[in-house]
């Protein structure tokens, strides 16, 4: 019976095993007047009878030709939180991990803002989203406590097989692997230390909802630490 569960849930669930998004990432840094570009491939690993599913998270740096090991999230079904996937869009206000509120409809698009908060930064999030339900864009404007931007990201639609079932993940090849850790763990060490050092401060970021961008800005600040130490 579970079995059969688990079955007709795969046949009626949009999302299913091997679904898939992929978004190019730019992230500008306004007091470092740096870009950094990244490749983000979301896919889905397993659907579960309790209305979640699995999916891994893998980030490719592409300034540096490294990547981030995949790492395993969950989240839910019918209403993904967090996964690049919105299936209600139409609706005035998706409940996600960040809340988002239909702003403006044009030439086919939905276009829905959100607002977060960390420390005294804004986090303004814009989804550009069809009835494909993928984002093809997102824009994310941080501010800093007086209202100046300190850095904006562009996720950019490359493909996926929600849109188009023939679609593959195209895996940018000759990449090395980031030490061997875990995305978690080679993200959080130490992380606002070093950020406070070499960003004056500026920069705090949710690792569950950002986790390409503080990749970026991670990679910058190691960067930039070993090419200017006195910093």
């Amino acid at each position: 019976m579970a079995n059969l569960s688990l079955l007709l849930l795969v046949l009626f669930a949009t999302l299913f095993p091997h679904a898939f998004v992929e978004y190019s990432i730019n992230i500008y840094v306004y007091s470092a007047h740096q870009s950094l570009s990244e490749l983000l491939i979301e896919d889905v690993v397993n659907v579960f009878p309790n209305d979640t599913f699995s999916y891994n998270v893998t980030v490719f740096v592409l300034n540096f030709s490294e990547i981030f090991p995949s790492s395993i999230n969950y989240d839910n079904l019918s209403c993904p939180r967090n996964f690049l996937y919105i299936p209600n869009a139409k609706n005035s206000i998706i409940q996600r991990n960040i809340v988002l509120t239909l702003t403006n409809e044009s030439e086919g698009y939905y276009i829905y803002k959100g607002v977060s908060y960390m420390g005294y930064n804004e986090f303004d999030w814009y989804y550009f989203v069809n009835d494909s339900g993928v984002p093809s864009k997102i824009i994310l404007v941080q501010k800093n406590e007086y209202g100046q931007p300190v850095s904006i990201t562009t996720y950019t639609l490359v493909r996926s097989n929600l849109i188009n079932g023939e679609e593959e993940p195209i895996i940018p090849a000759g990449f090395k692997l980031v030490n061997g850790a875990s995305v978690s763990s080679g993200l959080s060490d130490n992380l606002d230390t070093a950020l406070n050092s070499s960003m004056g401060g500026d920069i705090f970021f949710s690792i569950l909802v950002l986790i390409p961008v503080l990749v970026g800005v991670k990679y910058y600040v190691d960067k930039r630490k070993k090419v200017y130490p006195s910093d």
